[in-house]
């Protein structure tokens, strides 16, 4: 029998391991977690309440298009600033939640 371990982002400050399924976003892999990242628009990308900031990935993220593009320039994110309903999961991702 296999032990192998799922893939994981990671929640900081605390340091806290989110293990995945591949093809999940940023925002269902902490509700699937009851992180309570913050959404109110069901996380279809339209609110902008579930923003969080990479502090590091190990690979390159995809570009932000569509409505996390458009939210992004209008409210002024810096590149490092996501939609976690737009992103998906990469293993080693770490991220953190503003509070405001």
């Amino acid at each position: 029998m296999s032990s192998q371990r799922k893939p994981s982002i990671v929640f900081l400050p605390e340091g806290r391991e989110l293990e995945f399924v591949a093809g999940e976003t940023v925002l269902e892999v902490a509700e699937a977690h009851r992180l309570g990242l913050a959404h109110s628009c069901g996380g279809m990308g339209s609110c902008g309440t579930c923003r969080i900031v990479v502090e590091s990935a190990p690979v390159p993220l995809p570009e932000k298009e569509g409505l996390e593009l458009e939210m992004a320039e209008n409210r002024g994110f810096q590149g490092n600033e996501r939609l976690a309903c737009q992103l998906q999961a990469v293993p080693g991702l770490r991220f953190w939640a503003p509070e405001d």
